[in-house]
């Protein structure tokens, strides 16, 4: 795993498709996502053995090789012939290059029981270029030969025999075919892969079995009460529409004649009780619905009634398609049945009376809720989320002039699942004792005040914990928006591109993890008399400019604007990247504080020789000097590699 971490920053997690061996399990597994470029990593590959022997290459050992993000891979298994993922075994001197998948395939050596040849076959470990004497097809790798006379197979054709009897086509033998009847579309009736060289056929019935399916035939019959009650006996090549999932694209059914029932195989152990990220309740299978029109809660499209389905005991008008429920970044994989089910979710506050709570984190005094900011009060922030609070409400101590929360920070829960690593968390208020910089996990962004923390001390701030789904954002008032885990996308909000996002399924409308909690009304120095609001983007007219730092600014991206004097900003320009620190940071050997940008003359930035014109400025002090920095990207430039312990946090329970 430590070679994976020179190119990827990982945190435990599940996910369903592998990056390293290029396979997806059924259900998640658990393994490693990096949060940077969204790839996933079982934990079987990520702690892959650095270096092995492999007898397909047995003249050198082959090295683990693993490949950044970006990198284009242009090469191939040299066994199975597919492209290569991000980790494969490879030997330099040989350029000779393996998957993860084929490294652990067993190997046979010697073939002696042969139907095709009466003598024995032994393997050449060697990428050799020959002709296969059974299908009469060229290959360059790995030939079985007899040694006596000089004959060349591939294993396939060295097992197979002319003849079988195969249990999932029972009427008739199945024979040998070296070339592919033309009638036979290329494609293996069960699995619908495309045929390499040996395949079995039967010409009275056109039923086509690849070797891989002859070794490995799927159950005839099965025997699964949650699906039925009766055995359900394979038909295949048999059109038909699922009575489980309502779906016709599989045409090989599990059928038992008595009911008239239908099922696919992948249907068959479907689980019966889950939670999926678009409803709030658990949800239930059910082999069929009320009869009504009914439309799937993820896709929206059509659901047949009269075919299974999951839906909601507690909302009534919830249902959704089994395959979208199932659907990988929809459900977690966990089957709930015989899981009692409880709500973690604890309040961090107490009610005392209307206005009034009493804050765990703040328990000696009594919090009042505000709808206006005093005019003395300019420049406080949320003790919570550290954005500065411009207007209400919000809640303010009664007796401490500098304890204020938002209303929505003081309604955090206590303690939650978190919708992105599904692990129980923990709200801890900030510690006044230490002013450590907290690092999210999520959003990777620098922070101080209140944090979510899990028991394996993973830790998100305020914004990244507090995200629930289905999550509703004003610039998207129709449809919800889901976390999404498919990769880079482009946020509509400030363009960036984001490895965890938040989308709608039915618009393709994205937004990055930290845009939507950008605040809707701010104050600013360019404008002090008015307030500037969070325009979510408008079509262009015309050339709109920053008043800030002067330069053009795209009106179909978010923005902040003044619409009594007509003047628009940047929201960087407007609020910065050090909005979340408030305090001042010692760590050896460096302090760190952060200052607001007031001076009658913009400072110049050490690092990118700007004037600095964000409205907070960091201000480093080392045995080297005194450093003003305008952003957070200058400071992980010039400190990042200097400031290691700092981001090493620490939570103690409660």
């Amino acid at each position: 795993m430590e070679i994976l971490k020179k190119y990827y920053a990982l945190y435990p997690t599940r996910g369903l498709k592998c990056d390293g061996c290029n396979l997806g399990e059924d259900y998640y597994s658990d393994g490693y996502r990096c949060f940077r470029s969204g790839l996933f990593f079982h934990r079987e590959c990520a702690n892959s053995s650095l270096e092995i022997c492999n007898l397909y290459h047995p003249q050198h050992s082959l090295e683990i090789k693993v490949c950044a993000k970006n990198s284009i891979l242009h090469g191939e298994c040299k066994l199975c012939r597919t492209n290569l993922p991000k980790m494969y075994y490879y030997c330099s001197k040989c350029d000779f290059a393996i998957d993860l998948i084929c490294v652990k395939k067993v190997v046979k050596i010697e073939i002696e029981d042969s139907k095709v040849h009466e003598h024995q076959l032994s393997l050449v470990p060697e990428m050799v270029s020959f002709t296969c004497h059974l299908c009469q097809v060229c290959d360059d790798r790995f030939p079985f030969v007899c040694n006596l006379c000089d004959l060349s197979f591939h294993q396939d054709c060295a097992e197979s025999i002319s003849e079988i009897n195969y249990p999932c086509h029972p009427q008739h033998p199945l024979k040998r075919f070296t070339i592919v009847p033309r009638h036979t579309g290329g494609k293996c009736c069960l699995c619908g892969n495309k045929f390499h060289n040996v395949c079995y056929h039967c010409s009275i019935c056109n039923f086509t079995v690849d070797v891989n399916c002859v070794k490995d035939p799927p159950p005839f019959s099965i025997l699964h009460p949650k699906a039925h009650e009766h055995p359900v006996i394979l038909m295949p090549q048999r059109s038909f529409v699922c009575n489980a999932c309502g779906m016709e694209d599989d045409p090989n059914p599990y059928v038992c004649p008595q009911c008239n029932f239908m099922i696919h195989r992948n249907c068959v152990d479907k689980p019966r009780i889950i939670k999926i990220n678009h409803h709030d309740h658990r949800i239930y299978y059910s082999h069929y619905l009320d009869t009504d029109d009914w439309k799937c809660g993820v896709c929206q499209k059509e659901l047949k009634w009269t075919c299974g389905a999951y839906s909601c005991p507690k909302c009534h008008d919830f249902a959704v398609h089994l395959r979208c429920a199932t659907k990988f970044g929809i459900w977690d994989g966990i089957e709930l049945e015989g899981v009692s089910e409880t709500d973690i979710e604890l309040k961090s506050y107490e009610s005392i009376k209307e206005g009034l709570i009493r804050h765990s984190s703040h328990q000696s005094h009594v919090l009042k809720l505000k709808e206006e900011l005093d005019a003395d009060n300019e420049g406080i922030v949320c003790e919570a989320c550290v954005y500065p609070v411009f207007c209400g409400p919000f809640y303010s101590c009664t007796e401490c002039d500098n304890f204020v929360l938002h209303e929505k920070c003081a309604y955090l829960p206590k303690q939650k699942i978190d919708s992105f690593y599904k692990m129980e968390i923990t709200l801890f208020p900030c510690n006044k004792t230490e002013t450590i910089l907290g690092l999210c996990e999520v959003c990777q962004y620098f922070f101080q005040g209140f944090r979510y923390a899990a028991k394996d001390d993973t830790t998100l701030d305020v914004r990244c914990g507090s995200i629930s789904e289905p999550f509703v954002h004003e610039s998207h008032p129709h449809h919800p928006l889901y976390i999404d885990f498919t990769g880079n996308k482009t946020c509509k909000a400030c363009g960036d591109e984001a490895t965890f996002i938040l989308s709608c399924h039915e618009c393709g409308y994205f937004l990055d993890i930290t845009c939507p909690f950008l605040p809707n009304k701010v104050k600013h120095k360019y404008d002090k008399n008015h307030f500037l609001f969070l325009c979510y983007g408008r079509n262009p007219s015309g050339l709109y400019w920053c008043e800030i730092c002067e330069e053009e600014l795209n009106p179909e991206k978010w923005f902040y604007i003044c619409d009594e004097c007509c003047i628009t900003f940047h929201i960087k320009c407007t609020l910065g990247d050090l909005i979340c620190l408030k305090q001042i940071v010692d760590a050896e050997p460096i302090r760190l504080e952060v200052i607001r940008n007031i001076h009658m003359t913009r400072l110049v930035c050490a690092v990118c020789h700007s004037r600095c014109h964000f409205p907070y400025l960091l201000k480093c002090s080392s045995p080297l000097g005194v450093d003003t920095l305008c952003s957070l990207q200058c400071f992980r430039q010039k400190y990042f590699h200097k400031m290691t312990p700092l981001y090493e946090l620490s939570v103690e329970e409660e």
